[in-house]
Formats: C-alpha cells, sequence, structure tokens
C-alpha cells in the first residue's frame, strides 16, 4: 500500500459527493455506522474515511498498473468507511481478501438503500415491540438491530424504527412453559411491561401510531402480547420466513389458502382449532370447529400480503361464529409467530364472553391461559 503522504489527493467536490451518497456512514456491508461524530463520546467530528476500491497506487491493494492512476480521484472507486472497516478493506495489501467486485457490491447496496431512504414517500415511524420467552429448552435471541433492519427492508423504507424499542426480554425465564406455574407468571410479567412501558407510548399525545412487533414465545404468550395491544393503534407483525425477520421477495412466493366451514348455529360454547403451521390434533370436545390452512406447514407466512390476507380471512370467520351464537372460545392452535400475534389482536373481546387458549403438550392439550 503507499505511503500516507504519496496518496492522491481527493478533491473536496469528490469527497462531499461521497459523504452525500453514503449518507455519513460506513459503506462496508454489515457496519452502517455513522463517521460524522466521535464513536465512544458521539461528539460531532468527522472521523470517516475514504478508502480506494482499485487502490491509488499499483503496489497497493487491488492495485492495477493504469487503473489505479485513472481512478485515483474518481468518486466510484472510493467508499466512505469508518477507521475499522478501511482497515479491513486495506490490509495485508495485495494479500487482502476481498476483491474489488465484492466492495463495488457493497457500495452499490449501500448507496441504493440511501436512494431509497431519500426518495420515500408516505413515509411512517414505527415502535419496535419486542418479545422473547424460552420454548422448550430453546432460548430465543432478539437483536434490535436485525428488527430495525427488517423494518426497512420489508417495507421498502416507508417505515422508519424509531430509535427506542420496548423488549420484554424473558429468555432466561427460570421457568419452562410445561410448568403449572409457567403461565400465571408469565402473564404477570406481560401485563405489566405493557402497563408500564407500552401503554404509555400508544396513548401519549404525539405518541406512537405505528407498531412493529417481533415475537418469540409459546403460542398463548404471544396470542396474550396481541391481545393486550389490541387493533385500534396499526402494527405489522414479522415473522421469521427465512432469516432475521426479513420477508420473502420472490415473485413466484406462493399464497397461502384458507378454509372454514361454520354451520348456521352453534352452541354456546365450542372449541375452535386452527391449523396453520401444523395441523392440530382435535381436542376431546362436543362441538369443535375448524379454520385451516389448505396445506399446513411451518413456513406458510412468507410475506406481509400473507399476513393480510388470514386477517381478512380470520376475521370473518370470526364473524360467522358470533352470528352463529357462539359466545365462549376455546382456542387450540398450531400458529406460526405472527399469526398467534395477529389472532389475539383480532379477537372480539367486546363480542365473546370468555376466550381460553390451549397449549399442544404431547400427547394432549393443556388449558394455558383466559384472555378474557
Amino acid at each position: 500500500m503507499a505511503r500516507t503522504q504519496d496518496r492522491a489527493y481527493i478533491p473536496r467536490d469528490v469527497r462531499r459527493e461521497l459523504w452525500i451518497a453514503a449518507a455519513g456512514r460506513c459503506e462496508f456491508r454489515g457496519c452502517c455506522k455513522p463517521v460524522d461524530r466521535d464513536f465512544l463520546t458521539k461528539t460531532k467530528c468527522k472521523v470517516g474515511e475514504y478508502a480506494h476500491i482499485i487502490a491509488d497506487s499499483p503496489d497497493g491493494t487491488r492495485g492495477v498498473a493504469g487503473e489505479s492512476e485513472r481512478l485515483a480521484k474518481d468518486p466510484t472507486n472510493l467508499m466512505l468507511a469508518c477507521f475499522d472497516c478501511h482497515s479491513r478493506i486495506d490490509r495485508n495489501g495485495k494479500n487482502n481478501e476481498y476483491t474489488a467486485e465484492q466492495l463495488r457490491a457493497m457500495k452499490r447496496e449501500h448507496e441504493a438503500r440511501i436512494q431509497f431512504i431519500y426518495s420515500a414517500t408516505g413515509v411512517k415511524d414505527s415502535l419496535p415491540i419486542m418479545m422473547s420467552f424460552p420454548i422448550g429448552a430453546h432460548v430465543p435471541v432478539i437483536d434490535v438491530r436485525q428488527v430495525q433492519y427488517a423494518i426497512l427492508e420489508n417495507s421498502g423504507y416507508t417505515r422508519f424504527p424509531l430509535d427506542k424499542h420496548v423488549h420484554i426480554d424473558k429468555s432466561d425465564f427460570d421457568t419452562q412453559d410445561n410448568s403449572t406455574d409457567f403461565w400465571p407468571r408469565a402473564e404477570r410479567v406481560v401485563t405489566e411491561v405493557y402497563e408500564r412501558r407500552i401503554l404509555p407510548e400508544i396513548t401519549a399525545r404525539n405518541g406512537a401510531t405505528h407498531l412493529t412487533v417481533v415475537a418469540f414465545a409459546p403460542i398463548p404468550m404471544l396470542m396474550k402480547l396481541g391481545a393486550l395491544l389490541g387493533d385500534k393503534t396499526e402494527a405489522t407483525v414479522f415473522d421469521l420466513p427465512t432469516e432475521r425477520w426479513l420477508w420473502d421477495k420472490n415473485a413466484d412466493c406462493p399464497s397461502p389458502q384458507f378454509l372454514h366451514v361454520v354451520p348456521d348455529q352453534l352452541p354456546r360454547e365450542v372449541a375452535v382449532v386452527v391449523s396453520i403451521s401444523n395441523v392440530a390434533t382435535p381436542p376431546s370436545y362436543s362441538s369443535i370447529v375448524e379454520f385451516r390452512a389448505e396445506a399446513p406447514n411451518r413456513g406458510i407466512i412468507r410475506t406481509e400480503g400473507h399476513v393480510q390476507a388470514f386477517r381478512r380471512e380470520f376475521n370473518a370467520f370470526l364473524m360467522k361464529l358470533v352470528r352463529a351464537g357462539v359466545r365462549v372460545l376455546h382456542l387450540h392452535p398450531a400458529t406460526p409467530l405472527c399469526l398467534s400475534v395477529e389472532i389475539g389482536r383480532m379477537l372480539l373481546l367486546k363480542t365473546f364472553e370468555e376466550i381460553h387458549v390451549w397449549e399442544w403438550q404431547a400427547p394432549i392439550w393443556k388449558q394455558a391461559l383466559r384472555l378474557k
């Protein structure tokens, strides 16, 4: 790599163009640190560095005789980087692991995201609501940075995460969901956090008008969270269809089909079996109504459109139950994370007199929560 004093001078207009295109953030994939402030003290200062993709010297990292000289001051050959990522890009000289093609792709992706942000219309701020409870021996880990990124990506940069969030983090909960005291303890924790931290955010003057919900917990707890949040505040609920809460953007992603048959008249009290992520075992109950996907499977909900389609169908199903005379529901769900929360949000708590949620603990169903 060429010595610092020998490096090509980068004109002010080129540096300005690069800062604008990168929005003052490191362009190395996965970093995105702001480089307009001190990372430790947060005081305003310029700590960004100008990293060459093709080195400005043939002897430098990825240097090419003729090309290095020609591209030394070209903004398309420069990345705005933090100190650490500049070191990653340049260390070991000719033996550096990153190719020019890889770095150009990082620059292109970062600057395309910034353009999305600049040009987005109808933008809404969203308050991330996260919940973590162990499911059996599985201990969930939810990274708020992944959630913030998913909010931007899933919405096409029309929803932006607020700089605060609420995390009901009980991944270290010392009682598993097969214990008899799990449900009353867990319900109490979620209710207390909702009343102390979430409710003030959505009822305050100029409070949050949109929520993004990301939760990993036993199904009844997901429904409890949904019931507390309700349907008055607009919300989007994410799932894990692929990774990091990102929806599937494949144009050929198949849409799930939902089926249900509700008789004109039903008893006041019925069991409702919901088979979406799996085929739920029917309970031993005298009157059973089923809502199901045509082909239940764990990865069935892969886009926000799938969630909205489910909401329309399930809401129509609930309306038919009400018209048929049902007032007490016993829910037996096999549902994905996001739909479990959505069912809780959709339940007509003013219409149904009682709503009970059961959990499958092989080989039987066990009553978990009473939502009303």
